[in-house]
């Protein structure tokens, strides 16, 4: 199963605790091969999860990754590919146009997308201080990034950093605290050049991508009906018509099969555990 197959341009999904963002990564990754039918897919999830549907679906299938919320960051850090598509597994592809992603690397060592109030429904998350003064940038759902010493570096500070985040008490206290549980601070941490234990990756050249690739109800018609999109980030409001309704359908099938992983034991809630 984690018998590797290399290819210089591949997309990466991540499938890690819950049963569900198996289901998705499954349906998002059908949708990737409607519209582009020689696409390099690789999954990282548990070999609890994966049946027949993944075997058929997927280039790569990689187990043994961490049981937690965010192991995209330690999978990203192990990516097969020399150039890398990563986005979160509750989206669908609607565009062909997937194909000419990595043209946008050509520039830049990575790219992420902007981050809008909007995609999260609270304007309190525009700004990482309670100031209002420091602006989230980065949006997490999606990243492209070039496979190098420092890129992969970069991935897996930013796993490291997201757990220390999360185990020790709320230092920063110009943010709100409620940032404690999301990378995106943690990203914002490592990037925004105020510690110097990161001044490493000052010498990435990260920049915003195309708004396309990491498209949402909220971008208005034009966006979420396939006409712009490219990447569509999947909303529960966005349940209105046959095709979305058969998509959820499809979850709630695929979910049936239970086969949830063992609890991780209370003792070791912040040891990482590996499945």
């Amino acid at each position: 199963m984690n018998d590797i197959e290399y290819s210089e341009n591949g997309f990466i999904y991540i499938a890690s605790k819950e049963k569900l963002y198996y289901e998705l990564a499954l349906l998002s990754a059908e949708s990737l091969r409607t519209f582009h039918r020689k696409a390099h897919i690789t999954l990282f999830t548990h070999k609890a999860f994966v049946d027949d549907r993944a075997m058929s679906l997927f280039d790569n299938i990689i187990t043994g990754i961490p049981v937690h919320a965010r192991a995209k960051m330690w999978c990203m850090a192990r990516t097969p590919y020399q150039n890398t598509f990563y986005n979160d597994v509750d989206s669908q592809i609607v565009s062909s146009k997937i194909k000419n992603v990595f043209d946008e690397l050509s520039d830049c060592d990575m790219f992420f997308t902007e981050s809008y109030w909007y995609t999260t429904g609270n304007y309190k998350w525009s700004f990482f201080d309670k100031a209002q003064q420091i602006p989230v940038v980065y949006h997490g759902a999606v990243c492209c990034y070039r496979k190098t010493d420092l890129t992969i570096n970069f991935m897996q500070t930013w796993f490291d950093e997201y757990i220390k985040q999360r185990a020790e008490p709320w230092k920063h206290d110009f943010a709100w605290p409620e940032w404690k549980q999301f990378d995106m601070f943690t990203l914002w941490k490592i990037t925004s050049g105020r510690w110097n234990e990161f001044d490493r990756f000052k010498n990435l050249k990260i920049k915003l991508g195309p708004k396309i690739y990491n498209a949402t109800i909220h971008d208005g018609k034009d966006f979420y009906d396939g006409k712009r999109a490219v990447v569509y980030q999947i909303d529960k409001t966005s349940i209105t018509g046959p095709e979305m309704k058969d998509f959820y359908v499809r979850i709630n099938e695929g979910l049936k099969d239970e086969r949830s992983l063992p609890k991780e034991p209370a003792a070791n809630k912040n040891t990482l555990w590996y499945n």
